[in-house]
Order: C-alpha cells, then sequence, then structure tokens
C-alpha cells in the first residue's frame, strides 16, 4: 500500500484542491457533476504496481467493494450524501445480510436498478453461483460499500485505502471485485 501512495501526488492534490473546490462550489451545489468535474485536480498514481494472482481464481476468496454507498440499516450510520465533499470513509458489510438490511446513501446515480436487483450494484448471488460452479473458490463474509461521490483522494488514499487493505488481508481475501457505480 505504501507503494501506491508514494506513487501519487497528494501533495499536488492538496495544493490545487482548495482552489477547485471554491471555484466549483457553484457547479456542485446544483449538482452539475459535468461541469464541476472538468478542471477536477485529480491525483495521479504514477507507478502502481502491478500484482498479478498468486493462485488460480478457482481457490481465490473474493470480496466485492461496491461504490454504491450501502450501508446495513440497523447498526451503522449512513454516509454523508448531503456533504458537498462526498463521504471517504467505508461500510463493511456481512456477507448473510439480506437487500432488506441495507440501504443506499449515496445521491448522485438513479437508484431504480439496485432497488429491483441488488446484484446490480452489490452482486453476491451471482458470486454465490460462481462459487457453486467452482469458477472461484470462495465468497468472502465479509464485503464493503464506499460512496462512490467523494471529491477529498487525499482522505480516500492515505485512509480509506490503507484500512480497507489491512481488513482485507485479515479476512483472507485473495481478490476484490470493485463495482463502480
Amino acid at each position: 500500500m505504501n507503494d501506491v501512495i508514494a506513487g501519487m501526488d497528494l501533495e499536488g492534490f492538496r495544493e490545487r484542491y482548495p482552489d477547485w473546490l471554491e471555484a466549483n462550489r457553484p457547479h456542485l451545489e446544483a449538482a452539475n457533476w459535468k461541469e464541476a468535474f472538468k478542471t477536477y485536480p485529480f491525483a495521479v498514481n504514477s507507478s502502481a504496481p502491478w500484482t498479478p494472482l498468486r493462485k488460480p481464481l478457482s481457490e481465490c476468496t473474493l470480496a466485492v467493494l461496491s461504490t454504491a454507498g450501502l450501508y446495513l440499516k440497523n447498526g451503522q450510520t449512513p454516509f454523508d450524501a448531503a456533504n458537498i465533499e462526498g463521504d471517504w470513509t467505508f461500510r463493511e458489510l456481512p456477507a448473510d445480510a439480506s437487500p432488506a438490511d441495507l440501504g443506499i446513501a449515496h445521491d448522485h446515480y438513479p437508484h431504480e436498478a439496485a432497488e429491483k436487483d441488488l446484484n446490480a450494484v452489490y452482486p453476491l448471488d451471482r458470486l454465490r453461483e460462481l462459487a457453486a460452479e467452482g469458477r472461484i473458490g470462495a465468497v468472502a463474509r465479509k464485503h464493503y460499500s464506499i460512496s462512490g461521490y467523494c471529491t477529498r483522494s487525499d482522505l480516500v488514499v492515505e485512509k480509506a485505502a490503507p484500512e480497507l487493505v489491512a481488513a482485507l488481508g485479515a479476512a483472507g481475501v485473495d481478490v476484490v471485485l470493485h463495482l463502480p457505480v
């Protein structure tokens, strides 16, 4: 994880971010994302390491990282969808949570497909099928969700990502299926 952080220009991002936020606050408040993000000061990663699988996928434990803003209705605080900068935190979701146990706290995408079939943004049923067929080794007991809207790249990289990597490693997860919404 330190290699990833070292390869990112987070200081440059931090220098440019306040001016971007101030200049684009009216666009953000008006939900004019296309205009606001035309000049977003992306923190570019110049040296992301390639990490090949160490074993066949049929032997790997797989976890989901969804950007749908999912949280447990009973027991977890929803993401701060009203915050103009978004929410950089994550939520741990047990694999046995039913769709009725989960809420969506992400206001920057239409929820119709997810409300009709949660597999559209959190495909645990499809992964269970793949595990039953032997195409993946196992479905992890814990999965994760973030809010796909967050303007604070530095906080995602320096705080959320290392915590997620540690949790995934502790759970014996080999592969993460990242689902951008």
